[in-house]
């Protein structure tokens, strides 16, 4: 059969605008993916950029006036010192607690100059606790702005854990709240406790 050159050309203009549509078709599609990737990239990164920037201002925001000096260490646990600067008082206190988190649930947690409120009991110790709140005794409520508050306390390790120099079940939180002499209350979070004896006196 005899095409006419009109015919052609009409075929030509038909075979390559679908192909132009396709083409352009196609480039659109990938366009599209490329901005679906950014827009599920930005979706996730910018939840964790949020997240870095809260543990970063919570860093900021705790005291580092906290210290853990280990006098003695066995393959079960360890007997140590809890020392926590003052110096954040805005008057002398009238009664003061402790709420104390460790890395990992302990045996036991034992303190021989504070009172256990949380779990309670009316022993001087607690077993398989991950936190503990204490508050002082009745001859140990009144702290001053220029000191540390002291507090020896021992802790076991689970069964099974026999690493002397673990720090699995280290102290890792403390928050302290307290009541002023004129009824007022105040609180600090300290981060985590530095390992040894404070090395400066606790400024007022």
């Amino acid at each position: 059969a005899v095409v006419s050159t009109q015919s052609k050309q009409w075929y030509q203009r038909r075979v390559h605008g679908d192909c132009r549509q396709a083409l352009i078709a196609r480039h659109t599609s990938v366009i599209c993916q490329h901005t679906n990737t950014n827009t599920n990239t930005m979706a996730f990164l910018l939840p964790l950029a949020l997240f870095i920037i809260s543990l970063q201002e919570a860093a900021s925001q705790c005291d580092a006036g906290a210290y853990v000096y280990k006098s003695h260490t066995w393959n079960k646990g360890y007997v140590a010192k809890l020392y926590l600067d003052q110096s954040w008082l805005a008057q002398q206190t009238s009664d003061w607690k402790l709420a104390i988190t460790f890395a990992n649930e302990v045996y036991e947690f034992k303190v021989w100059d504070a009172v256990i409120v949380n779990p309670a009991t009316q022993s001087n110790y607690v077993m398989n606790v991950s936190s503990v709140d204490i508050m002082n005794k009745c001859y140990n409520p009144i702290l001053y702005s220029c000191q540390f508050l002291e507090l020896s306390f021992m802790v076991r390790f689970p069964d099974g854990v026999s690493d002397e120099l673990s720090t699995d079940y280290d102290i890792v939180a403390v928050t302290e709240t307290v009541t002023y002499n004129d009824g007022a209350s105040g609180s600090v979070t300290y981060c985590p406790p530095m390992l040894g004896q404070p090395t400066t006196p606790a400024s007022p």
